[in-house]
């Protein structure tokens, strides 16, 4: 891995510390002003939920939280560093007290500008309901 990709690899470590911590502060460094997050559900078609700016981001992911039964299981974790972009893939295991219960393959697809991230795109596909 380069030295580039080591700090990407940080800023997204740093990112997701801050998003699961909602530490507006601490995201707020590794992210440009004008980041936004395009969530994987939501009214903004096609893009599922335009979320603009950090703390929107954190209070998404509280508001995800509370609709849990029991945290996310998070596995089969794997990031891939291209250029600008770097692609996480990962598998996200668990139930909604509103919807029921999921089983999904996720796709982030990171977006940098520098050394920040301007943008997160993020899609589930459903393996199990």
């Amino acid at each position: 891995m380069s030295n580039v990709d080591d700090l990407k690899q940080a800023a997204l470590q740093q990112f997701g510390r801050a998003l699961n911590s909602y530490d507006v502060a601490a995201g707020r460094e590794v992210v440009t002003e004008d980041f936004v997050w395009s969530y994987y559900e939501g009214p903004d078609s096609p893009d599922g939920r335009v979320l603009r700016g950090f703390e929107a981001a954190c209070q998404i992911v509280a508001e995800r939280v509370k609709r849990l039964e029991d945290p996310i299981e998070w596995k089969e974790s794997d990031e891939y560093f291209c250029g600008d972009k770097v692609l996480c893939t990962s598998r996200a295991i668990g139930c909604f007290r509103d919807t029921g219960a999921f089983d999904v393959r996720v796709v982030d697809i990171f977006s940098f500008h520098n050394d920040r991230i301007c943008s997160k795109d993020t899609y589930w596909k459903i393996i199990t309901t």
